[in-house]
């Protein structure tokens, strides 16, 4: 009788199964996306995409958490002009009242796919806020993000959507993209089915002054540098150049031991009417810099030569392992970024180890460039209330964040914090192993795995959690490593971790004459730094950035949205307000600044009178020089 009336169930479950709804999409057929990017001078893409679908409920996502931007940035307010079709006729949709991403329609009777078309207004200021959506169109070029454009099903995971996707570019454009071709024929091209995890993490870069290098050893995969400038003249790379490119991608063998990519591409896009940024992608990077950032060796080096290094780096750390809160099944499920002390933290350490041992740097640029990061961790003074920690968890909002009062609020301080954080950990292995391990040991490690890739599918994403860190690291030398890194995470000391450059055999020093590298970054920047004399920072323009607590600025009274307007009873210039902090140590009046603050003046004497003070690194006579040996070219035995 139990038999009878378990069958009996069962009939009555499936009956009412099968009269539910079907899901109102087909997994079966891929996702078609006609990108039209012929519009790229005006800022403009149109896109057309077709959706396999069955009869009823539908929701279409538009992309809101873009993996390697850490928050909700899928830029909605730039989607323009849907419309939702299905045989020719259009359908009604409803943007959901919660979730401003998602769009519902009802899918008719007799239709297996809808097909909807939309706009992507392009930001028009180089200034705009913004990863991927930053502005990045110009007359001349474009990167093309396959998220800005995209809609796509609820309920199928995008690493196991299919899609296939077609582009058209401006005549006369070339393009380059790490997507596998189908084919291409005079500015159009259409790509292999792949994932739609694939797709967005494979951004497309056009221009009408285009070129491919490849870079690095001939065995393995290939690698190369692609290029779009504004202009021909900056597709020029000299040899000496081209060589630190080889060596990076040789240096990041060394130092991982595997390549988990079939091939990978620095996707460069050089204007000077781009926002200047980069994010990370599996098989390529998308970097965007100035116009002359090949064949303008003053600023490149001293500015952003670590930048490539950077994104390379996170193919390993980021996109093939990735802790496991930034692993999400979908771009719409709030990502956990916790761990981004590890994830960019550890990045930022790690293209620094590279940017040195390529050559890109020269061992006093390196020295420079920590001597910088350990000034401005002295500088943050919002230390005192927020650990490292809560600017990782406060990462969503944190990227938004006003520059002004960055001192006392802090901001995404686990990149540079992060970089001192991990020489710590480099150095006291070193010190721990008596020189027989290193930090190399845990990356060989921890990011090692194998490299296959099959085709039409994603690259592969290891997840990870801080029990597998602390568990590497003590297979490397056995520590405390859980309460080493807890301390440091959760910290609200005011003294930033340095114990890595003293255990380098490395201090930092105050000398009267600023080092080239930030020199170099105040060009670029447009900003005046005297936060390690007076503790002010200044636009160019003399509006005031960030005032350091405790400084004699900030005894003073000088505030964020003043403005500098005069030196005693003389205009300011950027060489005058130096001269007279320079002159300080000799004086006898104390240094009298004369501030805007709306339609207000005031006046502001400043108790200082250290002279002009700017951060070096100098050799502690104490120790061997475990920096330099760091950041030094390696060769491993195999």
């Amino acid at each position: 009788m139990l038999r009878h009336r378990r069958f009996a169930f069962a009939f009555i479950l499936l009956l009412f199964l099968s009269a539910l709804p079907a899901p109102a999409q087909d997994a079966g057929r891929p996702m078609q996306i006609h990108l039209d990017a012929s519009d790229v001078p005006r800022k403009l893409l149109h896109c057309r995409i077709v959706i396999p679908a069955r009869p009823g409920p539908l929701t279409l996502y538009y992309p809101k958490w873009i993996p390697g931007e850490h928050s909700p940035s899928g830029p909605i307010n730039d989607l323009s002009g849907l419309k939702i079709s299905a045989n020719g006729k259009p359908l009604a949709w409803r943007r959901d009242d919660v979730d401003l991403y998602a769009f519902h329609l009802t899918v008719p009777e007799g239709v297996d796919s809808i097909e909807a078309s939309l706009d992507y207004l392009g930001q028009q200021a180089r200034e705009a806020e913004g990863f991927s959506s930053g502005t990045c169109m110009t007359a001349q070029l474009g990167i093309l993000n396959w998220s800005l454009v995209t809609l796509y099903p609820k309920g199928l995971p995008p690493r196991e959507q299919k899609v296939q996707a077609h582009v058209k570019v401006p005549q006369g454009w070339k393009f380059g993209t790490a997507l596998p071709i189908d084919w291409q024929k005079d500015g159009e091209a259409q790509f292999k089915t792949v994932s739609l995890e694939m797709l967005i993490d494979s951004p497309v870069l056009c221009g009408a002054h285009f070129r491919e290098i490849p870079i690095g050893p001939k065995d393995g995969p290939p690698h190369f540098l692609v290029l779009a400038c504004d202009s021909a003249a900056g597709l020029e790379i000299d040899d000496d150049l081209k060589s630190q490119y080889d060596r990076l991608v040789v240096q990041a063998g060394e130092l991982f031991g595997s390549r988990h990519y079939r091939s990978y591409r620095f996707l460069l896009a050089m204007s000077d009417h781009i926002r200047h940024d980069a994010v990370e992608h599996h098989e390529c990077s998308d970097n965007r810099v100035p116009e002359r950032f090949l064949v303008d060796e003053d600023y490149r080096t001293h500015a952003s030569a670590w930048m490539l290094p950077h994104e390379f780096v996170h193919s390993w750390n980021g996109k093939f392992r990735r802790p496991a809160g930034l692993t999400t099944p979908d771009y719409q499920q709030p990502m956990k970024t916790r761990d981004l002390w590890f994830y960019e933290g550890l990045t930022q350490y790690l293209g620094f180890v590279l940017t040195g041992r390529s050559g890109l740097y020269t061992p006093d640029l390196m020295q420079e460039n920590f001597a910088l990061i350990a000034d401005w961790a002295r500088n943050q003074r919002g230390r005192t209330w927020r650990p490292l920690e809560d600017t990782t968890g406060g990462a969503p909002t944190l990227y938004y964040a006003r520059t002004e009062w960055g001192s006392r609020r802090r901001g995404v301080d686990f990149y540079d914090e992060g970089a001192l954080l991990w020489l710590d950990v480099d150095t006291l292995i070193r010190e721990k192993s008596g020189g027989k391990k290193s930090f190399d040991d845990f990356c060989r490690a921890f990011f090692g795995g194998n490299g296959s890739i099959p085709d039409g599918t994603s690259p592969a994403v290891k997840t990870y959690t801080f029990d597998d860190v602390v568990r590497t690291l003590n297979d490397v030398v056995a520590h405390d490593w859980k309460s080493f890194l807890h301390e440091r995470l959760t910290s609200t000391d005011l003294e930033p971790p340095l114990e890595g450059l003293k255990r380098g055999g490395w201090k930092v020093v105050y000398e009267t004459s600023p080092s080239e590298l930030l020199k170099a970054r105040e060009s670029e920047d447009k900003n005046i730094n005297l936060t390690a004399s007076i503790g002010l920072k200044l636009r160019e323009d003399g509006g005031v950035i960030d005032i350091i607590p405790g400084s004699a600025a900030d005894k003073a009274g000088i505030g964020p949205g003043m403005k500098l307007l005069a030196i005693r009873d003389r205009r300011w210039t950027a060489d005058r307000l130096k001269e007279a902090v320079a002159g300080t140590s000799k004086a006898k009046d104390k240094l009298t600044l004369m501030f805007e603050n709306q339609e207000y003046f005031r006046t502001f004497v400043l108790d200082y009178n250290g002279g002009a003070r700017y951060p070096h690194l100098e050799r502690d006579e104490g120790g061997a020089d475990v920096f330099g040996a760091i950041f030094g070219a390696v060769k491993r035995t195999q």
